[in-house]
């Protein structure tokens, strides 16, 4: 089921990219305003940490949709509040064994673009997605402890299993970008995902690069 979904997933970013291509290249004749991609890294809730790839468009000035997979790495929702992770040091270098959740988000969204000023934009979207993760489940258990010359160890208070499952979600996001050149900008938003396996909000920065529009400067 694993290898089906993976197999899917880079179907589907493949032909995205194909797309892509074809629009890009006749972009400066169609009703696309700007089209781009664009690669984003940040935080959020749940002590969240992610990375996140999209291709954005805009159409006549009005309208923004995007296709965008991001990858989080987090706390689990239902982490104990006295929950302590694993502790030690291997040749004198410490380690901490933390439990996370892992979740990959494929999501298509829909909104629309409002201009702030010659080469500054904003877009607003919603639209769904599809979601894989972990759920985790803590039981409570002892700490123990090993301490040898070379080595030492703590462990956790809880035991700690995972189950990968799939779920289907509600995103949004809200961005803000500018751009430098032609071909490349810059930006910073924030987004939400709503589904049954965890629902994280975050905000990142991003690199932009593909047709940005850019308007020239007037000449008096």
């Amino acid at each position: 089921m694993k290898q089906t979904q993976t197999k899917l997933l880079n179907q589907i970013l493949f032909s995205v990219i194909f797309l892509a291509l074809s629009i890009s290249s006749s972009a400066q004749t169609t009703s696309i305003s700007k089209f781009y991609l664009q690669a984003g890294a940040g935080g959020g809730t749940y002590k969240n940490g992610f990375g996140d790839i999209s291709l954005q468009t805009i159409i006549k000035n009005k309208w923004s949709a995007t296709l965008s997979y991001q990858s989080l790495t987090m706390d689990p929702k239902n982490l104990p509040s006295d929950y302590r992770a694993g502790t030690g040091y291997v040749l004198f270098i410490p380690f901490t064994d933390k439990v996370t959740s892992d979740m990959n988000t494929l999501s298509l969204t829909a909104g629309r673009y409002f201009k702030l000023g010659r080469n500054i934009w904003a877009t607003t979207e919603g639209g769904l997605s599809y979601v894989s993760g972990e759920k985790v489940s803590f039981q409570h258990t002892e700490a123990s402890s090993t301490n040898l010359i070379f080595f030492a160890s703590t462990s956790s208070n809880y035991e700690t299993t995972s189950e990968k499952t799939g779920s289907v979600g509600f995103a949004m996001r809200a961005d803000v970008n500018w751009a430098l050149t032609s071909f490349m900008g810059i930006g910073c938003g924030t987004f939400v995902n709503i589904n049954s396996i965890q629902s994280p909000i975050g905000f990142q920065v991003k690199l932009l690069v593909g047709y940005m529009g850019k308007e020239k400067k007037n000449k008096h």
